[in-house]
């Protein structure tokens, strides 16, 4: 008996330690990367026994269904007629890759991705019959991903716990709703290219580009989802006070890949939660990476939004690869370019992630999204980055100034400056050096990223909220968070000190100019 009710005390102390199942609501665009993201923590929540309710276009329900059977879907719109968000997925990061490189493809890409989005938005805060459901379902959570989207709405309108994943905002719109200072001295402005360590001049571009998008976001990000949130669900929602809502950020990011600063409490590193574990290659893949020798294998691939690309770019890339004396991997799925070599293997898809675990893999050359950045670093493989659009520029820049890739702009590079750089990163033991540290130091945590990402969604649940972690500094006016009501108080102080002292001074220098007067009117 004593052994049963010690049985039943284990039983009981190891239940006490898991929050109850939940209703967890994700409500977040269920397009490309951010998607993956957030489903990949959804999946997790699900494994665990929350029922998790994703929050989808129609037309989308039977392909996520597929995709992903453990979660559950409401959805929104007419199935018959996919959102325009659908078509740029496919067709727009291709287009904005080889046609504006920089800061105008950086634009043009933030323009009409925010226009799909917005009008996806608007689609699911119109639907009234489903904004009422939801109302009635008490749910226990958000879920969403924190870029453009009508997800922090939701969580307000129906006055839920909300925990936020993201990466940062060019926009600043996750400073300003954390309230988390921001030092431009010294803390990079995404989409700037910088590194900790800047030049004079450097700072000057820093906070130029930090105040350019900072005013961007909230004239134009920001003014479009009010005036979408005024039109749907109320004149008292907006997505600054929606963000400012947070529970909780579970930032995609860490100190190996970004740099050190500030960080609020409410503030979580989840960087790696992606991973998989490594699986054996097919047959055929191994038996091609094993033919290498010594020389090893070189992965290509440019993420799943670039399947191909124009003719002359492919030739190009195809004339460098055959250069090499390594085999290649790449993941390309057009017409094979003419030059390509014996020693490349195109495929229409690749396992990204178990040729990064490979011991034969020796090089990446890579877009740098931010998921193959994170295999890379994690498997502690050097990189050839030749960034397309949005923050892949950035994201190469950070490999650089970490000492683990190099960095090419594939619209004016040639093919024996591709070679080059590759060659460089394998044979420069320096590259390879500086990704194992970076590998070491990400595999030397107390707590996997997606076991830190579940604790921290279930203890939002626990307790309802934890509102005690938020700062106070989204709710303060301009002018107290910069205190230039007390430099306005103390300033005016001194002043009346100081003027006090002048007249003083002024009133006894006369009285003692009167007097010396006097004194010589008497004498004479």
């Amino acid at each position: 008996m004593s052994t049963g009710f010690h049985l039943f005390l284990a039983v009981v102390a190891f239940l006490s330690q898991n929050v109850q199942s939940a209703d967890i609501l994700v409500a977040t665009l269920t397009y490309a990367s951010p998607w993956m993201d957030v489903a990949k923590i959804a999946e997790a929540l699900a494994s665990r026994g929350h029922v998790v309710t994703v929050l989808a276009h129609a037309s989308q329900k039977s392909d996520l269904m597929r995709k992903w059977p453990t979660l559950q879907y409401e959805t929104f719109g007419d199935p018959e007629k996919p959102p325009l968000m659908k078509e740029f997925a496919k067709t727009g990061p291709q287009k904005m890759a080889f046609s504006s490189p920089g800061m105008l493809g950086l634009l043009a890409w933030a323009s009409t991705s925010s226009s799909a989005l917005l009008d996806l938005s608007e689609e699911m805060l119109s639907d009234n019959q489903l904004l009422t459901k939801l109302k009635n379902s008490h749910y226990d959570v958000v879920l969403t991903y924190a870029g453009p989207s009508c997800g922090p709405l939701v969580a307000q309108f129906l006055d839920l716990p909300l925990v936020c994943t993201t990466r940062s905002f060019p926009t600043g719109l996750d400073i300003r709703a954390t309230g988390v200072p921001n030092p431009l001295a010294y803390v990079p402005t995404v989409t700037s290219e910088l590194s900790d360590r800047m030049t004079f001049l450097q700072r000057v571009k820093n906070v130029l580009v930090y105040f350019a998008f900072s005013t961007m976001g909230q004239l134009v990000v920001e003014k479009s989802y009010d005036d979408l949130a005024k039109r749907t669900i109320g004149d008292s929602f907006t997505l600054s006070a929606a963000l400012a809502r947070t529970d909780v950020w579970l930032y995609q990011s860490d100190l190996m890949f970004d740099f050190p600063k500030p960080m609020m409490p409410n503030m979580v590193s989840i960087a790696g939660h992606m991973a998989e574990d490594v699986k054996p290659l097919s047959e055929e893949l191994e038996k091609f990476v094993q033919s290498s020798g010594d020389d090893g294998v070189v992965l290509v691939t440019f993420g799943s939004m670039i399947a191909a690309m124009p003719a002359e770019k492919a030739d190009m890339l195809a004339a460098a690869f055959a250069r090499l004396p390594q085999k290649v991997v790449w993941r390309y799925s057009g017409t094979p370019p003419p030059s390509l070599g014996s020693n490349t293997k195109t495929m229409e898809w690749v396992p990204q992630n178990d040729l990064l675990a490979h011991p034969k893999t020796k090089a990446f050359v890579s877009h740098c999204g931010y998921n193959g950045v994170a295999e890379a670093m994690y498997h502690g493989v050097p990189m050839v980055g030749m960034p397309l659009f949005s923050e892949q520029f950035d994201n190469s820049a950070r490999m650089v100034a970490r000492g683990m890739a190099v960095s090419l702009d594939i619209h004016t590079v040639t093919p024996e400056e591709v070679a080059q750089a590759i060659t460089s990163v394998i044979s420069d033991p320096s590259y390879k050096g500086k990704a194992n540290q970076i590998s070491t130091h990400l595999r030397d945590q107390p707590q996997l990223p997606m076991e830190r990402a579940v604790w921290w969604i279930e203890h939002v649940i626990k307790h309802g909220g934890l509102p005690h972690l938020r700062s106070r500094a989204p709710e303060l006016p301009f002018y107290q968070y910069y205190l230039l009501d007390v430099i306005a108080l103390i300033v005016a102080v001194i002043s009346a000190v100081l003027l006090s002292c002048w007249k003083c001074c002024s009133f006894a220098c006369g009285m003692c100019k009167r007097g010396m007067t006097t004194t010589k009117l008497k004498s004479n």
